[in-house]
């Protein structure tokens, strides 16, 4: 389970060892190949890019290249997975490669990289005891008002911090609804472009947020609440 940098063609979060091995892999099931030549691209490999055999997902079977794999991995043939961007498994379908993997007893090796969720929480201030990624919330306002509801009940109900994300474009309508849905006491961490020269994380209550002129703009970000 190969981590790639959440910052385009970055790999200097990833340590010496982890890139190390991604030299020594030829075979990489990948969620988008171009990022992933890429990525392995600016890591200076000791192969010619050509030479690599990088399978992609595809958005609607992500699974579709579970059988290759095995036969990958029975062949003796060690396989990358890669996310587009970040961590594989981890809000990515690469889980479903690791489970795989377990279910016919390969061994799988996580090996450390970013995660822009789990920076997020730790940038965040928020309970890091007890949290739960959401995902995308639904899109409708009714619904997502909804789930705006049942995310803060939660929180009051178990401190557990609520963690999720939008499409870019959507970001300042979430940001909207959410002034005008959820308690003014509950607090909101938006941490937005995490590991880039622009990075901004930022925790303050509903109320505090609400003096501001707040514009995220089409900024990569995760949303907190606790």
């Amino acid at each position: 389970m190969i981590p790639i940098s959440i910052v385009e063609n970055d790999p200097s979060a990833l340590g010496g060892s982890t890139i190390d091995i991604i030299h020594h892999t030829t075979h990489f099931i990948v969620e988008r190949a171009r990022t992933a030549r890429r990525f392995i691209k600016s890591t200076a490999p000791p192969y010619t890019i050509d030479s690599l055999k990088i399978y992609e997902m595809d958005k609607n079977n992500p699974g579709v290249h579970l059988s290759l794999m095995r036969q990958l991995l029975q062949d003796g043939h060690d396989v990358g997975i890669m996310s587009e961007s970040g961590s594989p498994g981890i809000a990515d379908p690469g889980a479903l490669y690791t489970a795989e993997a377990h279910k016919h007893g390969y061994t799988v090796s996580p090996l450390s990289g970013p995660s822009s969720i789990l920076l997020a929480l730790m940038g965040s201030g928020l309970n890091g005891q007890n949290f739960a990624f959401n995902g995308y919330l639904p899109i409708k306002d009714k619904p997502l008002i909804d789930e705006l509801k049942k995310v803060e009940k939660k929180i009051h109900r178990s401190g557990q911090t609520q963690i999720f994300i939008e499409t870019p474009y959507r970001n300042d309508r979430l940001v909207q609804i959410m002034m005008k849905h959820l308690s003014p006491q509950l607090k909101l961490c938006i941490a937005s472009e995490i590991n880039a020269a622009q990075e901004c994380i930022k925790t303050k209550t509903i109320s505090e947020w609400k003096k501001e002129n707040l514009k995220i703009g089409k900024l990569n970000t995760v949303f907190l609440l606790g």
